[in-house]
């Protein structure tokens, strides 16, 4: 890969547009258009992965630019907010479940973000 800072600051405006389109859904008052919920439900899957391995292009395995780490943790709400109302859901009938899936999701996530950082400074180090 020649170039992994221009591909790290392509994905954050990409994670922009995600921002935004999230927002506007939470706080939109019409009925949403068919691109942005197909970017809702996309980047419900998607996002930590991609977010890690930015933060990976861009920080890398400096040891100066760790500071910048903290940056990652901006949108770690937005995968966890439709899970959230789903636990809260599942509470209702077993809190012990609840608790399962809410543990299991965060887990999974934090393994995406943890493996896009780390192929994200792989990548930053070849580069």
């Amino acid at each position: 890969m020649k170039k992994p800072v221009r591909l790290g600051r392509t994905l954050l405006w990409v994670h922009l547009l995600v921002c935004v389109v999230w927002l506007s859904l939470f706080r939109g008052t019409s009925e949403p258009k068919e691109w942005m919920m197909h970017v809702f439900l996309w980047s419900i899957l998607g996002v930590q992965f991609t977010w890690g391995l930015t933060v990976g292009l861009l920080v890398g395995p400096s040891r100066s630019n760790r500071g910048k780490l903290w940056w990652s943790l901006l949108t770690v709400f937005m995968p966890l907010f439709p899970i959230g109302h789903l636990c809260f859901a599942i509470a209702f009938h077993n809190l012990f479940l609840a608790l399962a899936y809410g543990a299991v999701f965060t887990m999974i996530l934090a393994c995406e973000t943890y493996s896009g950082i780390m192929l994200g400074a792989k990548l930053y180090g070849k580069g």
